[in-house]
């Protein structure tokens, strides 16, 4: 009789602990199944923040492209007005989530730098930001060097210049290499500025 009711009680000891780490596993299922829900929801908003900003910048490159004295140093946001850009206040709202703010500063008489900021409330008790940045230049005004072959030119000895892989390649095409100019060569791998003489 006592074996009986030892044996019950492991029984029942053992339906116990079998219910809690049943319910430990469902919550720890759960709990991931929720995180990874709202891990993507977030990197979803991300993305969308990111192409957001993207779209500021190109944007206020446009308006540059129409007329440089579009710029105007300050905080700006972005309207459609007759299927252009313009600028209209000091932010906008994208779908009624989203807040898209364009910096302008002035760098020199001819060269902004622009900023677009775009940011979101991703939970209650959090905000998000992306911020892009770029610098754009009055590329219709003279004397603006925005190349390796202006830049060469603009030295006076050199009658036009190329970006290539390194010093190896200047040197097999009869070109010299001109450092300062690199800052003109950042599309792919060709980063060094030759000099035609």
């Amino acid at each position: 009789m006592l074996s009986k009711r030892r044996q019950s009680g492991f029984n029942l000891v053992e339906a116990i602990l079998s219910v809690a780490v049943f319910g430990l596993m469902i919550t720890a299922l759960v709990g991931a199944w929720l995180y990874g829900q709202e891990s993507t929801a977030m990197a979803g908003q991300r993305s969308r923040a990111v192409f957001l900003a993207e779209e500021g910048l190109e944007a206020t490159r446009n308006l540059r492209d129409v007329n440089f004295s579009n710029l105007i140093v300050g905080q700006h946001g972005l309207a459609v007005v007759g299927n252009t850009w313009a600028f209209s206040g000091t932010s906008d709202t994208i779908d009624g989530y989203y807040k898209r703010q364009i910096s302008i500063g002035a760098i020199e008489a001819n060269r902004f730098q622009v900023t677009s900021t775009v940011a979101w409330q991703q939970n209650q008790q959090r905000w998000a930001t992306v911020t892009l940045a770029t610098y754009l230049t009055d590329w219709q005004a003279p004397g603006i060097i925005n190349s390796c072959s202006a830049y060469c030119q603009s030295l006076g000895v050199y009658i036009n210049g190329t970006c290539r892989k390194n010093n190896g390649a200047c040197i097999a095409n009869g070109e010299i290499r001109e450092t300062s100019g690199a800052v003109y060569c950042t599309i792919g791998s060709d980063k060094t500025c030759c000099c035609q003489p």
